[in-house]
């Protein structure tokens, strides 16, 4: 049968959450919602990283600002290898282009990336994966060389390179979807 284990209220602990949870290795699930929490910033929010147990207890661990943290995270975290969940923002950053974070289970939030809008991408929709080498996959959907997106590795301390420019022809653009490896 369902059982629903959380209804948001759009207030500190945000509004839509838009991307799948993924379990973490303590048991809880880890999530973002796309918008909600701090309304001082942005009218309708930028967005938390929260999560919930079976039983449905909520935590919220951290709201975005929309400003230098990044905001609206529109995908599912990734836990890494080190045990620290890695997630993407669609906007915000230094450069207003998007970033790439990483959080503890505690809500310990830390900044790896910002995206400039320039050939290392912009605002992505995408999560994270892990590959077997210990770096991060992504894609934007913006951006890159051709103004189409792009597929980047991050490594979990931030060393970040743009790895192809996708150019709109045959090998089309745009991509919003995570890789697999």
């Amino acid at each position: 049968g369902f059982t629903n284990l959380y209804s948001f209220t759009n207030g500190s602990d945000g509004e839509f959450p838009n991307a799948s949870l993924v379990q973490g290795t303590d048991g809880w699930f880890y999530g973002t919602a796309s918008q909600g929490a701090d309304t001082n910033v942005i009218p309708s929010g930028a967005g938390t990283v929260f999560k919930v147990n079976a039983g449905g207890t909520f935590s919220n661990l951290y709201a975005f600002t929309g400003g230098n943290d990044g905001g609206t995270p529109e995908a599912a975290l990734a836990q890494g290898a080190d045990g620290y969940f890695y997630g993407t923002t669609s906007v915000g950053g230094t450069n207003a282009a998007g970033s790439i974070f990483k959080i503890s289970c505690a809500g310990a939030f830390t900044p790896l990336y910002d995206f400039t809008g320039g050939n290392d991408g912009a605002s992505p929709l995408a999560g994270l994966v892990q590959g077997s080498d210990g770096n991060f996959y992504g894609t934007t959907p913006y951006g890159g060389t051709n103004g189409v997106g792009d597929i980047f590795q991050i490594s979990p301390a931030g060393q970040f390179k743009n790895l192809y420019s996708f150019a709109d022809a045959d090998d089309g653009g745009l991509p919003d979807a995570p890789l697999v490896q």
